[in-house]
């Protein structure tokens, strides 16, 4: 009965999200050239705590859907593939459509394998070979690495209230992941394969050029929407030979209303998710973007709180203080 219940207040809250969402769409979806600045301080934020709050949860999701049966890479490729198809539909039907010449397809498919296949596919992979702690270690420095990268290409110059708020992130995000490493045994550490700690800490070196690329090489006059739907369709191609590699099935097997609730969930998560995320991108520069990733940290966090029964330490608190102090300071010193 516990399952049910579950279910149906999972797809109840997503419904609600999706009227909010129809209600948004409205004003989404303008080409990059036509941002209002003065609206865009305002939405920003807001777009950072949306996505962070929908992806983390679509990552916690993913241990539900694996203790019931469902492969996690399995589910990403259908989150992807099927919120991408969704996107083309919603770009279509606000005269949108998703354009097919080789400038859209090399912008759908290298921010596809930069921002999403490689560091999916890395994460997945690492997560079981050194641990999901040292994995999730790595994600704060994902802003560190696009703020570098900006300046090295010269799209930003020295900024100091951005480099303050990006430690404030950075050490707010550090409060959460360290401790749990710091817990590990030395001689457990010891027999941690070298070469997968040194792939996880290449995650957020693509998540930096994947943030960088998606700004420079927006397509002129394009709106969000299709570029959103044409890099979750691309992701989703890209993460084939990955199922294939890990023997993770293409069309999972369906045994309970759980999974099924779970699959529905992602979907849903990734559809809207992307709509801000890809929003987020047209109006806001790289490194403001690169903030989502504490708020992914600070989602995971609650719900294994709320869902795992992970205990909550009394040091979260100033963490996530630290953290929207960051935003605050980084949105300052755009």
């Amino acid at each position: 009965m516990s399952k049910y219940i579950f279910s149906y207040t999972f797809l109840l809250i997503l419904s609600k999200l999706l009227k909010v969402t129809s209600t948004l769409l409205e004003n989404i979806g303008l080409p990059k050239e036509m941002t209002n600045s003065a609206a865009s301080k305002y939405r920003a934020p807001l777009y950072v705590l949306i996505f962070g709050v929908l992806f983390g949860a679509t990552i916690s999701m993913a241990k539900v859907a694996a203790n019931h049966g469902i492969q996690p890479l399995s589910l990403v490729f259908w989150q992807m593939l099927a919120g991408g198809l969704l996107l083309a539909l919603t770009a279509a039907f606000k005269k949108q459509p998703l354009k097919f010449s080789p400038r859209y397809l090399r912008y759908y498919f290298v921010a596809g394998i930069l921002g999403n296949a490689l560091p999916t596919t890395l994460a997945f992979t690492a997560s079981i070979k050194i641990g999901a702690a040292l994995t999730g270690l790595v994600y704060p420095l994902s802003p560190v690495f696009t703020y570098a990268f900006s300046l090295i290409m010269r799209l930003d110059r020295i900024r100091k209230w951005k480099i303050i708020g990006m430690l404030f992130g950075l050490f707010g995000a550090l409060i959460i992941v360290l401790p749990p490493m710091l817990n590990k045994n030395p001689e457990e550490i010891a027999l941690l394969p070298p070469l997968w700690i040194l792939l996880a800490f290449t995650i957020p070196v693509f998540l930096g050029l994947g943030n960088i690329y998606r700004s420079i090489d927006w397509p002129a006059g394009s709106a969000s929407l299709p570029l959103a739907a044409g890099m979750l369709i691309a992701t989703s191609i890209l993460l084939l030979p990955a199922l294939l590699l890990t023997d993770a099935p293409i069309i999972p097997r369906f045994t309970s209303n759980i999974q099924t609730a779970i699959l529905t969930g992602n979907i849903i998560m990734s559809y809207v998710g992307f709509i801000f995320y890809f929003e987020l991108q047209r109006i806001a520069d790289p490194v403001y973007f690169s903030q989502i990733s504490y708020f992914i940290t600070i989602t995971t966090l609650f719900f294994g709180y709320l869902v795992f029964g992970e205990s909550f330490e009394l040091y979260i608190l100033p963490s996530i203080v630290l953290m929207f102090m960051g935003l605050y300071l980084v949105s300052r010193g755009q």
